[in-house]
């Protein structure tokens, strides 16, 4: 009886120090996610919009507008890049 009682103390203890570290990790990568995707909404989504808004004021997109949106996307990429590696603490 003793030694089950202690087999089944340790068994229960491993268990709950397993879930602590699931539950951990599952909020980790939440928040990664959550990071990445303000990332996207700040860095990349709404300065695109902006400047579609001013590309499109003289109703053509031209090669030099073009390059702007491409830099607008890498350093966006860049800045998430960044802060992801920030939350993982790299």
């Amino acid at each position: 009886m003793k030694n089950e009682l202690i087999s089944g103390s340790v068994g229960t203890a491993l268990s709950a120090i397993g879930t602590g570290l699931q539950t951990n990790d599952v909020l980790q990568t939440i928040s990664l996610v959550i990071t990445i995707i303000g990332g996207l909404i700040t860095f990349i989504i709404v300065p695109l919009v902006t400047w579609w808004k001013n590309a499109k004021k003289d109703g053509k997109i031209d090669k030099d507008e073009i390059e702007d949106a491409i830099e607008i996307v890498v350093d966006g990429s860049e800045k998430i890049k960044g802060e992801t590696k920030k939350k993982e603490g790299k």
